[in-house]
């Protein structure tokens, strides 16, 4: 059990390292484009919103991409997945605490399946803390033109 937590944990160190390092580039790149911009466009908020949709879906499946690398990789549970793409599928579901339960990881190694539902959820919520953050800026900032 420890050697599962481990591993855990180390799987989480690296997506809190992604979900880091992307969030400091987006509040940079907005911080950025909002020094130069002149006026507020509804071209410029919809670019905005779609640019950070977009990125923070991609940084999540690079995270779960992390997830079904180490699954498909650890002997006791890559022998589970016939194909990288199952094990793929398999993180997916649980990143995203959707569990369809059409596949799971054998008895001593669904814990880590759990770690994982941890994970997602809570990166999940990060990126909508800043989604909630990004639009209420984007409110003041209209309302201020108003």
């Amino acid at each position: 059990m420890l050697k599962i937590i481990l591993i855990g944990t180390v799987i989480i160190a690296i997506n809190l390292l992604i979900q880091g390092l992307a969030s400091l580039f987006w509040l940079r790149k907005i911080a950025h484009t909002r020094k130069k911009e002149q006026g507020i466009t509804n071209t410029k908020i919809l670019r905005v919103l779609l640019f950070s949709i977009i990125l923070f879906t991609l940084i999540h499946t690079v995270q779960s991409l992390v997830w079904a690398s180490f699954y498909y990789v650890i002997p006791e549970t890559g022998g589970q997945f016939s194909s990288f793409s199952e094990s793929v599928y398999f993180s997916l579901v649980t990143f995203t605490t959707l569990g369809y339960g059409d596949i799971s990881l054998s008895s001593d190694w669904r814990l880590l399946s759990g770690l994982e539902a941890i994970n997602g959820i809570m990166l999940i919520g990060w990126s909508t803390a800043m989604m909630y953050s990004l639009v209420q800026s984007i409110f003041k900032k209209i309302n201020a033109s108003s």
